[in-house]
């Protein structure tokens, strides 16, 4: 790559979010399930199950030339943790019970430690001048946004009867690092992973 190159590189700016990457058969197992739901309800959309995720920190617009310091400073935060289990809970949503923005799937398992390593995430970004979220860290996995309405011959049911309706299985798994994802608008899945950071 010429000088210029570099340049443009540098002065890019990408989308950023840190998060804890689903297992390709959790992906999976979240996936038939929602597709007993979708055939009940309308969202504007639904979340390829590639791009199932938690999220720990969103960073928004961030320059290229700043990822660097952000890897390091994300490395060492992931060398303070060992491995620990997840599970998939409950379903929920955000916003009006009508008319919800979201649809996710709660967890359960060592919830505390999700906690801890989101906390320890903000702290070590904070330092490279990204802000943390001002409302309090609700860990989930989005399913679907902005919900339409009912579909045909399901008058009589809102998203809360719909979602009370299914008790799946709860599949679990050892989360073992986190992900540096970027947002690809219009692209299917949209978000790609930048770099991995392991536990110890």
């Amino acid at each position: 790559m010429n000088t210029q190159g570099l340049q443009e590189h540098a002065s890019r700016r990408e989308r950023l979010f840190i998060a804890v990457r689903l297992p390709g058969s959790v992906q999976q197992s979240l996936h038939m399930q929602t597709q007993l739901i979708r055939n009940k309800l309308d969202f504007r959309k639904w979340t390829d199950y590639r791009d199932y995720h938690i999220t720990l920190q969103f960073l928004g617009d961030t320059l290229m030339s700043d990822v660097g310091h952000l890897r390091s400073a994300l490395h060492a935060t992931a060398t303070q943790f060992n491995a620990f289990d997840l599970k998939l809970d409950n379903w929920g949503t955000f916003g009006l019970e009508e008319t919800p923005k979201v649809l996710w799937r709660g967890v359960s398992g060592d919830v505390e430690r999700l906690h801890l390593l989101q906390k320890e995430i903000v702290k070590a970004t904070t330092s490279l001048g990204f802000e943390a979220e001002l409302r309090a860290y609700r860990p989930h996995v989005t399913v679907a946004r902005k919900y339409l309405g009912h579909l045909p011959d399901m008058d009589n049911h809102g998203v809360s009867d719909v979602i009370s309706d299914h008790h799946f299985h709860g599949d679990s798994w050892s989360v073992e690092g986190f992900v540096l994802y970027v947002t690809r608008l219009g692209q299917t899945p949209m978000y790609e992973m930048l770099d991995t950071f392991l536990f110890s």
